[in-house]
């Protein structure tokens, strides 16, 4: 399906609320490779944008910034210089 991406990540979002964290970070995975897939690259780097805050929130410093990286080149990709810079500073904060 066309939108699956979207289910996978409003799902990694209730499990993250819920405090399931491994099913969250498995929801957010299969929300970025849905959207890989279908070359939505915007929600795909909004899903790794979702995840990788989610992560840093849960101290997962490591996927945290591969998530970061990821949206960040998505939204390069995307052409929006907005929330590349946006990321830009997520990732500095980690600096």
């Amino acid at each position: 399906s066309n939108f699956r991406n979207k289910p996978e990540l409003l799902e990694a979002e209730q499990y993250g609320i819920d405090n399931y964290p491994d099913k969250a970070i498995a929801s957010y995975r299969a929300s970025i490779e849905s959207a890989r897939e279908t070359n939505f690259i915007h929600e795909r780097g909004l899903a790794c944008e979702k995840a990788g805050f989610y992560c840093k929130r849960m101290k997962y410093t490591e996927t945290s910034l591969e998530c970061f990286n990821q949206a960040r080149e998505c939204y390069e990709e995307w052409g929006s210089t907005m929330k590349v810079d946006f990321i830009q500073r997520e990732l500095d904060k980690f600096m």
